[in-house]
């Protein structure tokens, strides 16, 4: 866990830093390092539901597809609109994944993909 305390601490460090420094163009990049660091704590928490022997199985149908325009080691974070079935239960989420850029290609509007949802909270899940 103590990664995901420096991920936060970092975060708070931008913040201050942000609030402080008055150039323009400063607020926009440290605003796109919040964003990356958002999405590498993000992905780091879906690599742990990845290996989550309670996290349940099921599949989403992709509804629509948008690049966040943040890339973290020039892999694309990707909002997906999807409807999760597991279950037997469909309902409908927003999730936000770091994407391989060769994996891009297969994830398009009206694939059905696997997941892995959080047992605790089924509005975060994993695209496998």
């Amino acid at each position: 866990m103590g990664f995901f305390k420096d991920l936060r601490d970092m975060k708070k460090m931008a913040d201050e830093i942000q609030e402080d420094n008055p150039r323009p163009g400063f607020r926009e990049m440290m605003s796109q390092g919040k964003e990356a660091l958002a999405g590498a704590q993000a992905q780091m928490s879906a690599g742990n539901l990845a290996q989550d022997p309670n996290a349940r199985s099921g599949t989403a149908v992709i509804n629509s597809i948008r690049d966040t325009g943040v890339t973290v080691n020039q892999n694309p974070s990707v909002e997906f609109q999807l409807s999760v079935t597991t279950s037997g239960i469909t309902y409908d989420a927003s999730h936000t994944q770091i994407v391989s850029r060769l994996q891009v290609g297969q994830l398009q509007p009206g694939a059905t993909v696997d997941v892995k949802i959080d047992p605790t909270d089924q509005t975060k899940l994993l695209i496998v």
